[in-house]
């Protein structure tokens, strides 16, 4: 009975820890499994959070404007009309500008254009492009974007101001020392937009251009055509229209006038001189002769005066026998005297003509006009 009791005893004490280990492996398994759904919904408690905000590739910190952006891009995801989709672009270039978020706003711009290449304002958005580096003293960067809009974009008007023509006008200043880019642009902006700029002045520059690439006819042809333009001004060049002509008048002279040395053509004067010649004398004169007291601009207007050498080509006039010793390769003086009781000193002057048009006339020497009075 014991042995039974006993065995009954134990029996139960087995069941009842049996009962106990089930129940905890249970317990176990269930914080296992547990273990394992935590984290899972805590991704899908946050991602629920993050879908009632849609996530936001182009944030500024600013959370009323990242609302705002936010916004903005579920309509530009929904329209495919540019016009519209333009408005919409306007509006976060205009947030992302606000906040100076220039960084962002290219890359916005720049995924834009990846994922449009199509639109038409595409041009307009590579011209913002150009103007954010350009803010950014990356000009080198900002004109490929206005060479880009260029090439391959249609002229937009946005804000009442031509793209291309604002374009034009930032390469043209870039590419101040390239005088091939510069005929390009300023030949295009004649083409395209001659009732908006100044005339005078690009056919002056492209005349310039043309001469710096010694592509002299095209060059002559537009210094023909500022001329002939209505009137305006040149920089530091009060007398820009007397300097003009007086390279037209030379260009299309017969240049009988020139010698090939100074020597020969000193000598031919002081013969003349002494011989008291003055249809002979006035051989030698240049074509655009001057007249001037020292102070006076070689262009200005007043210095070509109307005078009659042979009129004060008397027996007192004199010259020295040497040229003056300030003379060079280039230019030379000869002081004279005895012409006038009124100025009693003139001083010849000589000077290389720069002329490489014509490589037989350009280094020859020319008497080029006087001088009045004594050396300041």
């Amino acid at each position: 009975m014991i042995t039974t009791f006993i065995d009954d005893n134990e029996s139960s004490k087995n069941r009842r820890t049996c009962h106990r280990s089930d129940g905890c492996a249970k317990i176990r398994q269930r914080m296992k499994q547990l273990r394992i759904l935590i984290p899972a919904l805590l991704i899908m408690i946050l991602g629920s959070c993050s879908s009632d905000k849609k996530d936001l590739p182009y944030q500024t910190g600013n959370e009323v404007t990242d609302s705002e952006i936010r916004e903005l891009l579920t309509l530009l995801d929904e329209n495919q009309d540019d016009t519209y989709r333009y408005g919409i672009m306007e509006q976060i270039i205009s947030h992302l500008r606000q906040e100076n978020e220039s960084e962002i706003l290219k890359n916005f711009l720049n995924d834009h254009l990846y994922q449009f290449p199509e639109d038409s304002y595409n041009g307009y958005y590579l011209l913002l492009l150009g103007t954010i580096y350009e803010e950014e003293d990356a000009m080198d960067i900002a004109v490929i974007y206005y060479n880009r809009l260029l090439k391959n974009y249609e002229d937009l008007i946005i804000k009442g101001q031509s793209i291309h023509y604002y374009s034009l006008n930032k390469l043209l200043k870039y590419y101040a020392d390239n005088p091939l880019k510069k005929i390009a642009y300023y030949s295009e902006l004649i083409n395209r937009f001659s009732g908006e700029i100044d005339r005078g002045q690009v056919y002056y520059n492209l005349a310039k251009s043309y001469e710096a690439e010694g592509l002299w006819d095209d060059s002559i042809e537009n210094y023909k055509k500022f001329l002939e333009a209505p009137p305006t001004s040149i920089a530091g060049m009060p007398n820009v229209y007397n300097e003009v002509n007086h390279y037209l008048n030379f260009h299309y002279s017969d240049k009988e006038w020139t010698r090939e040395s100074l020597d020969s053509l000193v000598n031919s004067i002081k013969y003349a001189i002494r011989t008291r010649n003055g249809s002979r004398l006035n051989l030698y004169r240049a074509v655009d002769f001057f007249m001037m007291s020292w102070g006076q601009d070689r262009y200005d207007p007043f210095t070509e005066i109307p005078m009659e050498l042979a009129y004060f080509l008397k027996s007192s006039v004199w010259y020295n026998r040497n040229l003056e010793d300030d003379s060079n390769d280039n230019e030379a003086l000869l002081r004279t005297g005895g012409w006038s009781y009124r100025i009693k000193i003139w001083y010849l002057y000589f000077n290389r003509i720069n002329y490489p048009i014509d490589p037989e006339i350009n280094r020859r020497w020319e008497w080029a006009g006087i001088y009045f009075g004594d050396k300041l």
